[in-house]
């Protein structure tokens, strides 16, 4: 095992915490690619530099795992497509939310037929990650991820991008878009409240309703177990996740209500680290055996193209076919 980071500093932390070799310790990850043998990259680094790695693991024929939101454009995602089938080296989407054990359950309901058809789905969850904290302290998101202040697209890229692909996973492909945005905090340059409808090919309406600027008491401010609230209404019954009640699992249909516990005996820190472990071990054995991941990039360019056709909607005041930004992918 090799890594890279341009900053020595946490290079060297992160080979003292995984016992990484100070001499496959590297400050630019060319040198890496060049002299290290590898089996692929996972590529954990701000959306903007993407490109040019992905590009660089391909020339050196080497597999890779790459962070979401995966490009800064949908012609980027085509051209790292493209170099990747052409080096005949796989290029999987590091989309780890659809691998929370809770949205697992949920699909598996779902197939199931415990709800009947599903036909309207709500993503809701407003909290205030970025708005200024009393006393000049710098907030929660701006201080773990500093750079995210000077983004342009905020919270539907950063966020929203990851309840997208989890809907997709869920229910299918995406047909129209439509949404609206807007600022609140002056600590960030792009958006930090959203409303994005979907129109789903199955039928199912999507909504996602989240904010990174809304004031709210404090037992609202924290998600304990990283459960968003959700809801899945079918004809037959209704799906919820619900972090206020203890994060439970809900159903209920015309005869009954169902609670349990959405990560059982785990911890939240548990929970969180299991869906890294569960898309790393998804992309692996399908490294091994051949077969397509679920978060293959060709797959997660409609993920993306739906994110982008948001921000389109929001811009033009419109709805927006998805079909418009990707078909000539």
């Amino acid at each position: 095992m090799a890594l890279a980071n341009r900053t020595r500093s946490r290079a060297a932390a992160l080979a003292r915490e995984f016992a990484v070799d100070d001499s496959q310790v590297y400050e630019d990850y060319r040198l890496l690619l060049t002299r290290e043998r590898l089996d692929f990259v996972d590529i954990a680094t701000a959306p903007q530099i993407h490109r040019e790695q992905v590009l660089a693991a391909a020339e050196h024929g080497v597999h890779v795992l790459c962070q979401k939101p995966v490009a800064t454009s949908l012609d980027e995602v085509r051209e790292m497509i493209q170099a990747c089938e052409a080096a005949k080296v796989r290029f999987v989407v590091n989309e780890n939310w659809r691998w929370r054990r809770w949205y697992r359950e949920l699909k598996a309901r779902l197939d199931a037929g415990e709800i009947g058809t599903p036909r309207y789905a709500r993503f809701s969850m407003h909290n205030d990650g970025v708005l200024p904290v009393a006393g000049g302290a710098s907030p929660e998101l701006l201080t773990r991820q500093a750079y995210t202040a000077q983004m342009p697209k905020l919270i539907v890229y950063e966020w929203g991008i990851h309840l997208v692909d989890v809907m997709r996973y869920l229910f299918g492909d995406v047909e129209r878009v439509y949404a609206r945005m807007s600022r609140i905090s002056p600590l960030v340059h792009g958006e930090d409240m959203a409303l994005v409808v979907l129109e789903f090919r199955s039928a199912v309406t999507g909504v996602i309703d989240i904010s990174w600027g809304s004031y709210i008491p404090n037992e609202k401010r924290l998600v304990r177990g990283n459960l968003d609230p959700f809801i899945v209404e079918g004809d037959q019954g209704t799906l919820e996740l619900d972090p206020y009640q203890d994060d439970s699992v809900i159903l209920t249909t015309a005869d009954h209500t169902e609670r349990w516990s959405a990560h059982l005996a785990q911890s939240p820190a548990e929970v969180y680290q299991e869906s890294y472990m569960q898309t790393q071990r998804h992309f692996i054995q399908c490294l091994r055996s051949g077969e397509p991941a679920e978060n293959e990039a060709r797959d997660n360019l409609q993920t993306f193209a739906v994110t982008l056709a948001a921000y389109a909607s929001a811009e033009q005041r419109r709805v927006i076919a998805v079909e418009e930004l990707y078909r000539d992918c």
